[in-house]
């Protein structure tokens, strides 16, 4: 499943949809695959040309907050892609940037983190750099 696929924007319930706020959510919904916030503002801006980058960056973050989207880093620039709020880690292409979701989990459990090590594992998250089938 790509990171895009099925995968619903959600806000905190606190948050309110302004106009500009809707523009960047209708860019994400737009954009196949991960992305950067100045590709976003790019993006809104067509629909709301007064959209400041201010608010790409907090309605960015809102959307994080809620699991819609997830922070990676490649190439050292922060980059976000879509996700569902299920457990997945994530396979990055580092060819053509494509994203794809995995279920497949190699970390081990909290009880083994915590028998073994004394850890009380909240959450963890990876993300595997390679290169995708159509690019290898």
């Amino acid at each position: 499943m790509t990171a895009t696929e099925n995968h619903a924007l959600e806000l905190p319930a606190s948050a309110r949809v302004t106009p500009q706020r809707q523009a960047v959510l209708d860019a994400v919904e737009a954009l196949d695959g991960a992305f950067t916030p100045i590709e976003l503002f790019d993006r809104a801006r067509l629909r709301d040309p007064h959209l400041g980058l201010a608010t790409v960056y907090r309605t960015v973050e809102l959307l994080r907050q809620t699991g819609s989207v997830r922070l990676l880093v490649h190439e050292g620039r922060p980059t976000y892609v879509r996700c569902h709020a299920g457990h997945h880690h994530h396979l990055v292409c580092t060819s053509c940037g494509s994203v794809e979701e995995t279920e497949l989990c190699a970390a081990p459990s909290a009880d083994q983190l915590r028998k073994r090590h004394g850890f009380h594992a909240q959450d963890h998250q990876v993300d595997i750099y390679g290169t995708c089938e159509r690019c290898a």
